[in-house]
């Protein structure tokens, strides 16, 4: 029978996910980046019986690479790799295509989730398995493989210098004057200071890597590269749907 946590339940009944994806048809910085399209995204808690705007929790980033798009059109994804391999997520992806550890050409499509940042009030609430279950829905097939880099945030130098020095979150709240918006550093609003404070590289790891292993995702080689299967997730929304029905 299901055993959910009700606090939770009440979460993720009123969380949003919303995707912006940006696609193009002709290359833009690079040769045969045409075949890429990108996707930014907020997470979001509504709140309507407080007559409040959407609170931000979260946000991600995910890139789709067209590999039966690259085919037809004859582009050497190899090579588009090794371009995009100043990011840590092409750099480990070019390492195992190269290696043969993943065979690129098994698939019509490449999904990568890139980054996934939340709120640390909402970071043990199940927000990260209910934004694998969006991936999951609205992207997964059997010749689509979702890959996400598993790295701890102050590991990564490009994320990093993003949310610490150049990115904000618009945060809106309403008063006796109207609705009132200001932008927070994301540095301060997602407390990411705090977590570049922890040099203990080996346990950041292995608490990032326990929680993409719950989600049902495999780590591939000794990168920091984890391949989502989709065993752990269907069996969690059958145990939402349990729940669900037990309630009634």
């Amino acid at each position: 029978m299901s055993i959910m946590n009700r606090n939770d339940i009440k979460i993720w009944s009123n969380l949003t996910i919303k995707t912006q994806s940006y696609r193009k048809n002709f290359d833009m910085v690079s040769k045969n980046d045409n075949i890429i399209t990108e996707y930014n995204g907020t997470i979001s808690i509504l709140r309507i019986a407080e007559q409040q705007l959407p609170l931000i929790v979260g946000e991600y980033a995910l890139s789709v690479w067209n590999i039966g798009l690259s085919a037809l059109l004859g582009v050497d994804i190899k090579e588009l790799l090794r371009v995009y391999a100043i990011e840590t997520i092409y750099e480990e992806l070019a390492s195992i295509v190269d290696d043969g550890t993943l065979d690129i050409n098994k698939y019509k499509k490449i999904v990568l989730i890139r980054t996934l940042v939340l709120h640390p009030e909402y970071r043990k609430h199940g927000i990260t398995e209910e934004f694998i279950e969006t991936i999951y829905r609205d992207l997964y097939s059997e010749d689509i493989a979702i890959i996400a880099l598993v790295m701890p945030f102050q590991d990564n130098p490009i994320d990093a210098d993003y949310y610490l020095t150049r990115k904000g979150v618009r945060v809106t709240k309403k008063s006796i004057f109207g609705y009132e918006e200001r932008e927070i550093a994301a540095s301060d609003y997602y407390s990411l200071k705090e977590l570049m404070s922890k040099n203990d590289c080996e346990m950041n790891e292995y608490k990032l890597f326990s929680v993409v292993t719950k989600c049902g995702f495999f780590r591939i080689g000794d990168t920091h590269l984890f391949q989502f299967t989709p065993e752990n997730t269907i069996e969690r929304m059958l145990s939402k749907y349990e729940y669900v029905q037990e309630g009634e």
